[in-house]
């Protein structure tokens, strides 16, 4: 009861955008995997962890913005 109900915890936008970037390097790999074997997923891997941490970043910076 200490806290008021509008300050709630959030998470930082680093964490978020790691969180995501690892989401979207699973899915990429996979479906790269499915066609390419293991290297496919490797690199899909870290293709997409890399795009989706940035777009989340920057979609988060974009929404503070505003």
């Amino acid at each position: 009861m200490a806290e008021a109900s509008g300050a709630k915890k959030r998470t930082g936008p680093r964490a978020t955008a790691l969180v995501a970037g690892l989401i979207a390097g699973v899915v990429a790999g996979f479906i790269a995997y499915l066609v390419a074997g293991p290297v496919g997923f490797i690199v899909a891997f870290i293709m997409g962890a890399i795009t989706g941490s940035r777009a989340t970043l920057l979609f988060s910076r974009a929404g503070e913005q505003t």
